[in-house]
């Protein structure tokens, strides 16, 4: 079978789109983490070095998102509220 040149330079495109669009997310979960990790610092809590932050979709609502912050010494469930401190519970 033989691929045009118009269809592998799309093909290439795309390649080229999908890559770029993996390492955005990957760089918008670790400023997520770190926004996060800064919160829960600035509210009296211990985050030496956050390793993942996860949103639950399943408990946010649309002006309070929920996350699950992995930190290497505690797991904080945060509930964001606009204007107010975060609602910070340590899991571990």
């Amino acid at each position: 079978m033989r691929i045009s040149r118009t269809s592998g330079l799309a093909c290439l495109a795309t390649c080229a789109a999908l890559a770029n669009l993996s390492i955005a997310f990957g760089q918008e979960e670790s400023v997520e983490k770190t926004i996060l990790a800064d919160q829960v610092r600035s509210q009296g809590y211990a985050c030496n070095n956050p390793i993942s932050a996860e949103r639950i979709e399943a408990e946010s609502r649309p002006e309070e998102p929920v996350y699950l912050l992995n930190c290497d010494n505690a797991t904080y469930h945060l509930r964001l509220v606009p204007d107010q401190a975060a609602k910070v519970t340590q899991i571990e």
